[in-house]
């Protein structure tokens, strides 16, 4: 088991919670919570947001670099309150620009999916283009959210 399932394992391992506790945290299930420590479901953004406020290091279980690995960057808990601001202010900009990013990138693959399902008569393939499609928008939603929201903190 390699991936987000196996660090997700180990920042609650880290954190000393049993998949219950950290399922309740994210509002899942224990055998949901499972199944994302397994790899066989992927967990959602909602889901990845509530652990984080939990002390789940989030951008390790997504990426594999722990915090205090990222270059040129310190955490959050380590600065005063004007380098606060100032790393609060770059990471908001990062995560805007990265957001725009996937939004366009989300925006591409819907148009490609619409396309694929256009070209097919397959039903089941139809189905899985049209989940593709309703997740790609659902997350297209949820970062455009995030970035109005993020706005607001500078």
């Amino acid at each position: 088991m390699t991936g987000i399932g196996q660090r997700l394992r180990q920042e609650r391992n880290r954190l000393k919670l049993s998949q219950s506790a950290l399922g309740a945290i994210g509002g899942v299930e224990t055998n949901a919570q499972g199944n994302y420590e397994s790899g066989a479901r992927s967990p959602k953004a909602d889901y990845l947001l509530r652990i984080t406020q939990a002390g789940v290091d989030i951008y390790y279980v997504l990426t594999g670099v722990r915090q205090t690995q990222m270059d040129g960057i310190t955490p959050a808990t380590h600065i005063d309150d004007n380098a606060h601001v100032e790393h609060l202010d770059k990471v908001t900009q990062q995560l805007h620009r990265n957001l725009h990013g996937l939004i366009d990138a989300l925006y591409q693959i819907t148009l490609l999916v619409e396309l694929r399902a256009s070209d097919t008569q397959d039903t089941a393939v139809k189905q899985e283009l049209d989940t593709i499609r309703a997740e790609a928008q659902e997350l297209a939603q949820a970062s455009v959210r995030l970035i109005f929201v993020t706005s607001k903190l500078s």
